[in-house]
């Protein structure tokens, strides 16, 4: 079902559940101006997303054969269906970094390296194979890489006489954009800042400090004058952007702060065990009784805080053996 939000131009909201995903939904943003079209991002490779999207599209009018595609970034339930606009009349839009890590991520070897930088901060095998079986974040990835137009920060993209302007902001992602609606001051956000949870924030290989690039750029946002906030998952804005910023900037904050006491407990701890020590949100489960994949999303949240804590000179990596291998481990200075 496609619910319209803002008139002038037309948006329209597509809910494309991610079910048995604690995102819930993808919010599927479509732009109607002057006969053309643009969708931003499409959910999971799976049928219960590709039904819903296609309903909802086919109930504004709006085929995937002839439209524009925008893809915010490349994690799964944004990413996931772009093959299904693979069309000679459809223009599929991305950031040029975010791609680039993604073809890398298809056709290289950075998962094969993501997922050895999992072993080397104690993850045991067992757990780390079954994430990456179970894992949504690559399993429903499309299959392999497809044509796009690549976008720098301010670059626009034209649907009739709406014009939206790519931003980079880099730090959920190695190269998110989010797109603005300068005259009616209109903020596609995507997933750097949700409103009704905080966005994951990891360590990517080969990506320098990027919970430090992803505050920074939350910050930027401050800069931007947004009547209309639209964010990727959950319910639409709530309150004000500057509020919301500093609710996840402060919990970034406790987040360093609790792996700092974690550390002064027990020095030495990798990044497994630290992730073990701190509070998440996991339906009520311990760490020992987690899901691997959530656990998978909450060691890269850690590996991130503690790649920050070390460029803030507050902690320091060292190398320990652990059942046969060398892994990290981490002290406070």
């Amino acid at each position: 079902m496609a619910e319209l939000i803002y008139s002038n131009p037309e948006i329209y909201r597509i809910n494309v559940p991610l079910t048995g995903n604690p995102l819930k939904n993808l919010n599927c943003y479509v732009i109607k101006d002057g006969g053309e079209s643009a969708v931003i991002d499409t959910g999971f490779r799976m049928e219960e997303c590709h039904r819903a999207l296609m309903d909802g599209l086919h109930e504004i009018g709006v085929s995937p054969e002839h439209t524009k595609l925008l893809i915010t970034h490349l994690h799964s339930d944004h990413i996931g269906l772009a093959a299904s606009f693979d069309y000679p009349d459809t223009t599929i839009y991305m950031g040029e970094t975010e791609y680039e890590y993604y073809r890398r991520m298809k056709e290289g070897d950075l998962l094969g390296r993501i997922d050895q930088q999992y072993r080397l901060e104690g993850f045991p095998e067992e757990e780390l194979q079954d994430a990456i079986k179970t894992n949504p974040a690559s399993i429903y990835l499309p299959d392999a890489t497809f044509p796009v137009t690549t976008l720098r920060e301010g670059d626009e993209v034209r649907v009739g006489d709406t014009v939206l302007t790519a931003l980079f902001m880099p730090g959920h992602t190695p190269g998110q954009m989010i797109f603005y609606i300068r005259d009616k001051k209109i903020m596609f956000l995507a997933d750097h800042l949700l409103f009704d949870i905080t966005p994951n924030i990891t360590k990517w290989a080969g990506v320098d400090n990027s919970l430090q690039q992803y505050m920074h750029n939350l910050d930027r946002l401050l800069e931007f004058d947004i009547a209309v906030a639209l964010p990727a998952h959950r319910g639409l804005a709530n309150k004000r952007i500057k509020d919301r910023v500093g609710e996840i900037l402060a919990h970034h904050e406790k987040r360093l702060g609790q792996i700092m006491q974690v550390l002064k407990e027990h020095p030495g701890a990798t990044g497994y065990e630290i992730a073990g020590g701190l509070t998440w949100s996991m339906r009520g489960k311990a760490w020992k009784d987690a899901p691997n994949r959530q656990k998978w999303f909450a060691v890269g949240e850690t590996l991130a805080h503690l790649e920050y804590l070390q460029a803030r000179g507050e902690i320091r990596q060292i190398k320990k053996e652990e059942n046969g291998r060398e892994v990290n481990s981490y002290i406070l200075i």
